[in-house]
């Protein structure tokens, strides 16, 4: 083992750096090779504290709810990656099964589904098309991008705004008409599902 500081930047230095402009399923690459090169580290700098500003007060709002935060963070931490992956899509969306509770309160559930598959479906096709057969281009693999990226976001603001209507329903209760057509205040429980 040759014992020096060289893996440093291997590891880290390269994803913080993103010298790489390969195209991939994330948002930077098309952005920075659109870019001059004189605003580059600004906008690196930007991109990459974007994952971290998101910390404090998710923290702060759900210590509550650590799974819900671990879930979040790892979410936003994929859609801001400047290299990422499916896997990484899949990872998070698999600890989404761990919240069947927030499920009714979802109202985006379609949507994003759709959303996600016509990502997933296009996404190497498009990707196929313009890198190998050369009769698209990096617009439409760009939009594509952005279709995955933006319906990720509908997904974790869907999930947050289920958790803050569950404990809006747990806290006050909701009203519904019952059979004699009267006004009745319910509540949720807690343990319930």
């Amino acid at each position: 083992m040759g014992g020096g500081t060289q893996f440093l930047f291997s590891v880290y230095g390269f994803t913080l750096s993103v010298p790489e402009l390969t195209p991939n399923m994330g948002l930077f690459w098309y952005f920075f090779t659109e870019m001059f090169e004189h605003f580059r580290l600004f906008f690196i700098a930007t991109f990459q504290v974007n994952v971290f500003i998101y910390l404090l007060p998710l923290s702060i709002k759900l210590r509550a709810e650590p799974y819900l935060l671990c879930l979040t963070l790892l979410s936003l931490i994929s859609i801001f990656k400047s290299y990422p992956s499916y896997g990484d899509v899949g990872f998070y969306l698999s600890l989404l099964s761990g919240l069947p509770h927030l499920g009714p309160f979802m109202k985006q559930s379609f949507f994003v589904a759709n959303m996600l598959l016509a990502a997933t479906v296009l996404g190497p096709i498009l990707f196929q098309l313009w890198i190998y057969n050369g009769s698209a281009n990096a617009n439409y693999f760009f939009a594509i991008n952005l279709v995955f990226g933006t319906a990720q976001i509908f997904l974790v603001t869907d999930v947050l705004f289920a958790q803050v209507k569950r404990d809006f329903f747990l806290e006050k209760g909701f009203t519904q008409v019952n059979a004699q057509g009267e006004k009745e205040l319910s509540k949720l429980k807690l343990n319930s599902f």
